[in-house]
């Protein structure tokens, strides 16, 4: 009974504690929704504003789709649209590039308006697919060096066109010449240099200018007019035309040309190239009284040598090149690739150096900024000083460099580059690179032989004897190579019965630069005179020499690259003549040889392989061991 109280008590107990605690809750409850009311309308209005945001949400994401869609069908339509017209221009392109170049119609002599003449153009812009204007960035090649002012090597233009406004002077020289016809390079270089020569009248800037042609294409004629002319009108005697040749032989050539358009003015045209004495050479450049700042030229014109340029330079008194308009680089890629005592850099410092103050005034203070020429950057700065005269730089070569590095230590200026190619293989060469520069005259004929290496001696022999060759030459790798086959051969030549021979005895002499100038020179003059058969030599004469008499040139040694071979075989077929150019090649070289042509797009269809005569080649075969067998003895 007892215990059953208790538990009442207990229930009653947790039950009044049970129902303090709810009415605590319920009394906290309240307090809070009293308390907190603003709180609660808050979250129910940012309960609204999320739901209105899921329900815009798929609204704007379905408008942004829409939007990119149309742009992106906007850019596919004018993507469409530019390549569809990018594919039309280029089969125009392809449409005309086969058609060769119509030559110029004939037009009267334009009247001169304030001073200026309208000159002909026979150039067009080349322009490079994109894998090749790619690969060009890619190698840091210039614009203006990728994308060449191209003329097709067979236009051609009359002397006394009235659009190049040569003299009556320059015209009577080219027809004394007989030269009445220029080719594609001089009619594509004198109207740029024609045009320069206006433009420095009228204190305006005048451009660089970089040449490739083919060699024998008349490189030589295309700068030596427009100088001549622009310099015969001048009144006082200073060095203005400075032309570097990488050889003496060359140097010859160039100035007997000079020599020859000279004629009938009062131009004087000055040689160094190391033939004569130092002494000599300056008594005929310079006046050696006394020291002039302005200097004291005796020549108008200049050829010369790198090594005997920077003689002068140094040794000379008053030898300057201060007064200099023009500067000639002949064959400038072997002169880019080769140090002469460092010479590109020193000419350069020599031609930009500044004049002192104290040397442009007289003891009476009177200014003679006209005996003295400063070509000082500082002089720029005063906007209305005169301008300091720039010379104009002219670059020439069969094979113009692409490299960057050389390029940028010439220091052009605004430079246009013509290149001289085939109109015919120009939808090749657009996709071949930068690299394929390489053109040959029309009228060569080019062929190989594939023999053993130890019997090329014979296959010489044997083209002597079947193609009865007058006014050949042959080029060897070394001076050595070069003598001991001209050994053999003239052996051979000496046992050959005077009946099996039309004409004369075969007549075959070696030229090289071991023998002394006088022998050389006599050696080539009796070339000139057809009374040698075959010249023997090595590169020697593969650059620049023009000798109308070279008809056949073989190659024993085969070339090690393209440019070589460009220069060797350009020895004929040039100014339009006919030519043919032989080349033995070893059965290991073969390889190396198809490599090289291959890559120049040069090989197929471009060379004839000889197949030789067995019966003739057999007793030729017995004729060249007792030959050798006597050279042997001489040795032994």
């Amino acid at each position: 009974m007892g215990s059953s109280s208790k538990e009442r008590k207990s229930d009653k107990a947790a039950a009044s504690t049970k129902l303090k605690k709810s009415k605590t809750k319920e009394t906290e409850a309240s307090d809070d929704e009293l308390s907190t009311p603003k709180k609660s309308t808050k979250s129910k209005k940012r309960k609204a504003d999320e739901d209105e945001t899921k329900e815009k949400k798929p609204k704007k994401e379905k408008k942004d789709k829409k939007e990119k869609k149309e742009r992106d069908e906007k850019k596919d339509k004018k993507h469409k649209k530019e390549k569809k017209i990018k594919q039309s221009k280029d089969d125009e392109d392809e449409d005309e590039l086969p058609e060769p170049a119509p030559e110029p119609p004939a037009q009267p002599e334009p009247a001169p308006v304030d001073g200026l003449l309208r000159f002909p153009d026979f150039s067009r812009q080349h322009l490079l697919s994109s894998e090749s204007a790619l690969e060009a960035t890619r190698m840091g090649i210039p614009h203006w060096l990728a994308h060449p002012a191209t003329v097709d090597r067979d236009a051609t233009a009359p002397v006394a066109d009235p659009r190049f406004a040569l003299s009556p002077h320059a015209i009577a020289c080219c027809e004394k010449a007989g030269i009445s016809t220029l080719f594609a390079v001089q009619a594509a270089v004198i109207p740029v240099l024609r045009t320069a020569h206006t433009l420095s009248r009228l204190r305006r800037h005048v451009r660089d200018l970089c040449v490739s042609a083919p060699t024998g294409s008349g490189k030589t004629l295309a700068f030596v007019l427009p100088i001549v002319e622009k310099l015969r009108q001048r009144l006082v005697t200073r060095l203005r035309a400075l032309v570097v040749l990488p050889t003496k032989d060359l140097a010859h050539q160039v100035k007997e040309c000079f020599d020859f358009f000279c004629t009938g003015t009062d131009l004087r045209v000055g040689l160094a190239t190391g033939d004569v004495s130092l002494a000599k050479e300056q008594a005929a450049l310079a006046d050696q009284s006394s020291k002039l700042a302005g200097g004291s030229s005796l020549v108008d014109i200049l050829v010369c040598t790198p090594g005997r340029l920077m003689d002068h330079l140094t040794l000379t008194t008053n030898f300057t090149l201060q007064h200099l308009e023009f500067w000639v680089m002949d064959e400038a890629d072997r002169l880019l690739g080769e140090t002469y005592q460092d010479w590109l850099p020193k000419v350069q410092s020599f031609i930009e150096a500044p004049v002192s103050p104290s040397a442009l005034t007289t003891t009476a203070d009177i200014p003679i900024p006209d005996a003295c020429t400063s070509r000082d950057p500082e002089s720029k700065l005063d906007l209305l000083a005169r301008p300091p005269p720039r010379i104009q730089k002219l670059l020439f070569s069969a094979t113009l460099t692409q490299d960057p590095a050389k390029i940028a230590r010439l220091k052009l200026v605004r430079p246009l580059y013509i290149s001289i190619t085939d109109e015919g293989k120009k939808d090749t060469s657009a996709t071949a690179g930068p690299s394929a520069t390489y053109t040959f005259p029309s009228t060569l004929t080019e062929h190989y032989a594939s023999c053993p290496v130890d019997e090329k001696p014979l296959w010489l022999i044997y083209l002597l004897w079947e193609q009865r060759i007058s006014g050949g030459v042959c080029f060897t790798k070394s001076l050595e190579t070069a003598h001991r086959l001209a050994q053999v051969v003239q052996t051979w030549a000496t046992n050959v019965p005077d009946d099996a021979w039309p004409g004369a005895k075969i007549v075959v002499a070696e030229y090289s630069s071991d023998l002394p100038a006088a022998e050389r020179t006599r050696i080539m003059r009796m070339f000139k005179q057809g009374a040698i058969n075959l010249l023997i030599c090595s590169d020697l004469i593969a650059r620049g020499m023009d000798v109308d008499q070279i008809s056949t040139v073989i190659n024993y040694d085969v070339p090690t690259h393209m440019s070589q071979y460009t220069h060797r075989v350009g020895r004929t077929a040039r100014a339009g003549r006919q030519g043919s150019a032989y080349t033995l090649v070893g059965s290991s070289q073969m390889f190396h040889f198809k490599k090289m042509m291959t890559e120049s797009q040069h090989w197929d269809g471009c060379l004839n392989l000889i197949k030789p005569r067995k019966d003739l080649l057999e007793t030729l075969r017995t004729q060249y061991m007792k030959a050798l067998e006597t050279v042997d003895e001489i040795y032994n």
